[in-house]
């Protein structure tokens, strides 16, 4: 059984859960905005693939990582390529480049979202 899931309870969902951090800086693992771009990414996912989904707020904040920008992403899973690329001229831009090679890359007003299961 299936219910419609809007952006509210998404947002809802995580915050019940203690999985929305809060505008201070709080514990959680999302975001106001990082939840919006997961969402929107879901619902485009659950329209290609043409299958429902089942909203899992855990095994989302297991799957799903959120950082500052892609040198915080980089740093957190690859500190050898994050201390190779940092010489480079535009270095966000590399690492933004190389986290799109191993995996999925969710950008947002405020930060990235990386799928960490890679």
């Amino acid at each position: 059984m299936y219910s419609y899931i809007t952006f509210s309870n998404f947002v809802d969902t995580f915050r019940a859960m203690g999985r929305l951090r809060t505008r201070d800086g709080g514990e959680g693992n999302f975001t106001y905005d990082a939840l919006r771009a997961l969402f929107d990414y879901l619902e485009e996912l659950e329209y290609d693939i043409g299958e429902d989904m089942q909203l899992d707020p855990i095994a989302l904040c297991c799957q799903f990582s959120q950082y500052e920008d892609a040198a915080d992403a980089v740093h957190a899973v690859d500190r050898d390529v994050y201390r190779d690329v940092m010489e480079n001229n535009d270095p966000e831009e590399s690492l933004l480049d190389w986290l799109r090679d191993q995996t999925t890359v969710i950008k947002f007003n405020g930060g990235i979202i990386i799928d960490s299961e890679f």
